[in-house]
């Protein structure tokens, strides 16, 4: 139990740093508008998947981790002096499309609300509540 709040101490302590580094001290251009999304870290606390997400059209994915991928050395140096950890975990870093995909769904659920929104105001559309399957009266309509 204690090695898992171990390792959940440590991850958001690197999320929280990383997300520091990474959205304002490193200069390459490639990483520009990058985002920490997640840090899984594994049980040993020698390896942890950083999630991240970038929104400059102009860079593309590949890019843009091989940009992270050079600054590693640098990141884990900093991490190092900024968090005290005895080993500093080696870092992967993982493009997660997760918010693009959210947006892509807020967009679908928005038409399909639209569309039904446009289809509940014709001509002969009545609204009812249904009834209970009992026979009943509902407790609103009782009062």
């Amino acid at each position: 139990m204690s090695s898992e709040i171990r390792q959940q101490r440590v991850a958001e302590l690197l999320f929280e740093e990383l997300t520091i580094m990474v959205a304002g001290e490193l200069n390459d251009p490639r990483i520009s508008l990058a985002e920490v999304l997640r840090v899984d870290i594994s049980k040993d606390l020698r390896n942890a998947k950083v999630f991240v997400h970038h929104a400059d059209e102009e860079v593309s994915r590949r890019d843009f981790l091989k940009g992270l991928e050079s600054a590693t050395p640098w990141l884990r140096g900093q991490l190092a002096i900024r968090c005290g950890l005895r080993v500093v975990p080696e870092l992967l870093f993982v493009y997660d499309d997760s918010p693009e995909r959210a947006a892509r769904i807020d967009e679908l659920l928005r038409q399909i609300a639209a569309e039904r929104g446009s289809q509940g105001t014709g001509a002969g559309s009545t609204a009812s509540a249904p009834k209970p399957p009992d026979g009943t009266q509902s407790s609103e309509r009782q009062a």
